[in-house]
């Protein structure tokens, strides 16, 4: 078989960032300085380094993890180069009603006196929103009562625990059916927030964005079904909206899905993992984006071009855009192609996955030797060019290492953090 090269629709895709850690330094300007602050400007530079915090930025480059201190939230940055703690950034869980978020200027008081006995309620679950480089918010989804009737919400906290609803405020009558305001994820790209107002009486809902600082909200689309509505993403290097499993999950749980597009934006990738099996399905974003230029919804099956089920338990990355990092034990390399695809890929009319398996699993290299370890946690550097992970001899005791992507080296010791068995979210 003659192979050639990808097409830009079926291109590889650059990695995510994490989808539950969404950090963006927004600037915090609320373009509201007169001439006065202009003529100050050069004052404040040179008096920049007594306003400046000595906490370092959580925004800066390294390793993030989240932790629980009791139900407060934890945020830690590490260096990626010798795991020195870098900052730390708390979320209490001592919650106080605040009538308008201090940092966007809108909303309204929660019934924080039922959220402190709800204890599903705390500070570590979440999604974190630089608001500034010093100034950061926990979007939150959490429930209130509405005239009697206990519906879903969302809000933001602040690091002193000052909670704010920021849903739209709901008058129902006595034997009306109040909305759920569902799945709130944040959309760094375009600062805003996205979420589902569900009406359960119709079975319906439509997926609007909050301006995320003039609390302005906006429609974008529409979906049908506790199915349909049960999910949203948006892809963190467009800020494109995603809602609802794109195909039928093969876990059973679009919870289990991760999305991943291109760097060019041309393609999405659609990773459902379960047990020790990924299924990746290309979509093509442009085609995706036909009939609404804000959304892409679920039931796009016609959409598909190619799916292939591997047997690695964890999500895929991406290198470049022909190179994908398998999850596997030995972090396999394949390096694909157009003619790959197709030539292992069931015709569309079957619509069988064609299974990678152990005798023919299309790898071309692996970064780490086979052996008895186990490694976990594997995290690409922000370049793409190394991989940091976990490995956990048969004796105990883990460790972290890093391996240059390329293969030109095998993994090398890393470093140690406090704690070595520390989850580490993201590399950002």
């Amino acid at each position: 078989m003659t192979s050639r090269t990808i097409s830009p629709v079926i291109r590889a895709l650059a990695p995510a960032a994490a989808l539950t850690l969404l950090l963006s330094a927004c600037g915090g300007s609320d373009g509201e300085g007169g001439s006065s602050d202009e003529n100050q400007a050069g004052a404040s530079t040179e008096e920049g380094a007594e306003e400046t915090p000595e906490q370092p930025s959580i925004t800066e480059s390294g390793l993030i993890t989240r932790d629980c201190d009791g139900y407060d939230g934890v945020f830690t940055l590490y260096s990626a180069d010798d795991g020195t703690r870098i900052s730390t950034l708390t979320f209490t869980s001592e919650l106080v009603a605040a009538e308008t978020s201090e940092a966007l200027g809108h909303g309204r008081a929660p019934d924080v006196e039922e959220l402190n006995h709800d204890r599903e309620f705390d500070a570590c679950s979440g999604a974190l929103i630089s608001v500034s480089p010093h100034e950061h918010l926990l979007l939150r989804g959490y429930s209130e009562e509405v005239n009697g009737n206990t519906v879903s919400t969302f809000g933001v906290m602040s690091e002193e625990g000052a909670l704010t609803t920021l849903a739209p405020e709901q008058e129902v009558s006595d034997f009306g059916v109040p909305i759920d305001y569902r799945h709130p994820v944040y959309d760094a790209v375009n600062e805003r927030i996205l979420f589902v107002a569900y009406d359960p009486s119709a079975d319906e809902g439509d997926v609007q964005a909050m301006d995320l600082h003039s609390g302005e909200v906006n429609d974008l689309g529409t979906c049908e079904g506790s199915d349909h509505c049960g999910s949203l993403s948006v892809l963190p290097e467009s800020g494109i909206a995603v809602q609802g499993p794109l195909t039928p999950p093969a876990s059973g749980s679009a919870m289990d899905a991760s999305l991943l597009e291109s760097p060019d934006g041309e393609t999405l990738l659609y990773a459902d993992h379960t047990g020790s099996s990924t299924v990746l399905t290309f979509i093509d974003i442009e085609t995706a984006l036909a009939d609404n230029p804000d959304l892409i919804t679920g039931g796009i099956a016609d959409l598909r071009h190619y799916e292939v089920n591997l047997e690695v338990a964890a999500p895929p990355q991406f290198i470049d855009e022909n190179t994908l990092l398998l999850g596997d034990n030995e972090l396999s390399i394949w390096e694909f192609t157009e003619d790959l695809l197709a030539e292992h890929t069931e015709p569309e009319e079957e619509r069988d996955l064609f299974t990678f398996n152990d005798e023919y699993l299309p790898v071309d290299r692996t970064l780490i030797p086979e052996g008895p370890r186990y490694n976990e946690n594997f995290l690409l550097s922000p370049d793409r060019t190394e991989v940091l992970f976990r490995s956990t001899p048969e004796s105990g005791g883990s460790s972290w290492y890093r391996a240059p992507t390329d293969g030109s080296a095998e993994p090398e010791e890393a470093f140690e953090l406090e704690d070595p068995d520390t989850i580490i979210a993201a590399w950002q």
